[in-house]
C-alpha cells in the first residue's frame, strides 16, 4: 500500500497550513462545509472542478500538490469491456463505399428505440449493448450516406443517437479519445440534421463530458443555450420536447450538485415542474428515461453530491426502487444509496447496498466510478466482521484487493 497521502489528506494539510477552518475554506470555494469534510476524510472523491476551487483558495497553483504524483486523471482509468474493441473498429472503420438499399428512417429508429431498451433493461447492458452497437453503427452510417432530403436529415439525428448510445457504453470504460469522438461525432450529425431537438440532446451529452473532465461552467453554459431551442417548443410540441426540458435541468442540477453548489435544487425544482406539468403521470422517455420516479433517483444523487447523507435518505424513503424505468438507473441508484451509507460510516450498510446493486446490475456496479472507489477503501478499513465479505465483492468487481 503506497505512503503518499490521499488528495484528501492533502488538502486537509494545506488547510491547516493556512489557517483556515472548513467553513472558511466553503466561503472562498463556493462548496459547502460538509463537502470539504467527506473530500479530506475520504469519503468523497477529489473531483477536478472541486480541485479548481479549492487550489486558488490554498494558494496552490500546479493540482499536483493536491493529487500528488502517483494519481492519473483520466476518464479511461477503470476496466475495460472486452466489447470496446469491437466498438472501437466500428468508430473507426470510415467506410468508403455503401452499396444497396438503406434502411428506411421508420426502421432504423426501430432499430435504436430497441438497442436503447436493452441498455436500460438488461441485467447485462454493456456486454448485449456493446454486442448490437457496431452493426447499428453501420446501419445508420449507410442510411446518411445513401439517403437524400428529409430522410437524410432523419438519419443524421438517428445517427447521433446511435453515437450518444455508444457514449454511454463506453463512459467509464473505454478509451478517452473514443469517449470525446462520439460526442463529436453526435453533435457534428445533430447540427448536419438541422434539427433542434437533436442538438439539445447532443449538447446533454456532451455537458456530462465536460463536467468530467472539469469544464462545468462550461457545461452549464452549453446546457443553458440547449434550454433556448427547446423550450420555446414545449408547449406545442410533442411530450419529446418537455421530455429533453427535463433531462436539460437534471444534467444542469447534477453539473451544479458536483460542484457543491446547493443551486442545484433549484435546477431540480424546474425539472419537476415541466414532468408534472407537461408529460402524463405514467410517462416514460425510451432512451433517457425521464419520468417521475427518475425526479426521485436525481433527488438522491443530489443529495448525495452536495454531501448531505440526512437529506439522501430522506429523498430515498419514498422511492421505491421497483418504479424506476431502468435496470441500469436502477443498479446505479443502489451504489448512490451506498455511497450515502459511506458518507456516514456505515460499512456495512454500505456493503449491503453495494451487494443489492451488484444483484440488479453486476455491470453498474463493475464500471462504476464511485462504487470502485467505495469497494477500494473497504478492503482496507471495513470491519474484521465483514472483510471477507468485502474482498469477495471487490474481486467479482475488477477491483484489486
Amino acid at each position: 500500500m503506497s505512503d503518499d497521502p490521499t488528495p484528501g489528506q492533502r488538502v486537509e494539510r494545506l488547510r491547516r497550513a493556512r489557517g483556515l477552518s472548513r467553513e472558511r475554506l466553503a466561503t472562498l470555494t463556493g462548496l459547502s462545509p460538509s463537502t470539504i469534510k467527506f473530500i479530506e476524510s475520504g469519503r468523497r472523491r477529489l473531483t477536478l472542478s472541486a480541485a479548481q476551487k479549492i487550489g486558488p483558495a490554498l494558494a496552490v497553483d500546479d493540482l499536483g500538490e493536491l493529487y500528488g504524483p502517483s494519481v492519473v486523471l483520466t476518464l479511461g482509468s477503470r476496466p475495460a469491456h472486452p466489447g470496446v474493441v469491437d466498438v472501437r473498429k466500428a468508430l473507426t472503420a470510415w467506410q468508403i463505399n455503401f452499396t444497396g438499399e438503406p434502411d428506411s428512417p421508420d426502421y432504423l429508429a426501430g432499430a435504436v428505440d430497441a438497442a436503447w431498451r436493452t441498455w436500460h433493461t438488461s441485467r447485462m447492458q454493456r456486454t448485449e449493448t456493446g454486442a448490437l452497437l457496431p452493426g447499428l453503427l453501420e446501419q445508420a452510417q449507410r442510411a446518411v450516406r445513401l439517403h437524400q432530403g428529409d430522410d437524410r436529415r432523419q438519419s443524421l439525428a438517428l445517427l447521433a443517437q446511435t453515437y450518444h448510445l455508444a457514449q454511454a457504453y463506453l463512459a467509464h470504460h473505454g478509451d478517452r479519445e473514443l469517449v470525446w469522438m462520439t460526442v463529436d461525432r453526435a453533435m457534428s450529425s445533430a447540427l448536419d440534421a438541422d434539427d433542434p431537438l437533436a442538438i439539445a440532446q447532443a449538447i446533454w451529452y456532451a455537458a456530462h463530458v465536460l463536467r468530467a473532465t472539469g469544464r462545468s461552467d462550461e457545461a452549464l453554459e452549453r446546457l443553458t443555450e440547449a434550454r433556448g431551442l427547446v423550450e420555446p417548443r414545449v408547449a406545442d410540441g410533442p411530450p419529446e420536447w418537455a421530455e429533453m426540458l427535463a433531462d436539460l435541468h437534471l444534467c444542469s442540477a447534477l453539473t451544479r450538485a458536483r460542484s457543491g453548489d446547493q443551486s442545484a435544487w433549484s435546477e431540480w425544482e424546474s425539472a419537476r415542474d415541466v414532468v408534472h406539468r407537461a408529460l402524463p403521470a405514467d410517462y416514460v422517455g425510451v432512451r433517457t428515461r425521464v419520468s417521475r420516479p427518475l425526479l426521485d433517483v436525481y433527488a438522491v444523487m443530489l443529495a448525495v453530491d452536495l454531501g448531505d447523507p440526512e437529506e439522501a435518505g430522506r429523498r430515498a424513503h419514498g422511492l421505491d426502487p421497483e418504479t424506476i424505468p431502468s435496470t441500469e438507473r436502477k443498479g446505479r441508484h443502489y451504489v448512490e444509496l451506498a455511497r450515502s451509507a459511506d458518507l456516514e460510516g456505515a460499512a456495512e450498510a454500505t456493503l449491503h447496498l453495494l451487494g443489492k446493486a451488484e444483484a440488479v446490475s453486476p455491470e453498474t456496479v463493475r464500471f462504476s466510478p464511485p462504487a470502485h472507489d467505495i469497494l477500494t477503501r473497504l478492503v482496507s478499513e471495513a470491519p474484521a466482521a465483514i472483510r471477507s465479505d468485502v474482498v469477495a465483492l471487490a474481486g467479482r468487481c475488477g477491483v484489486e484487493v
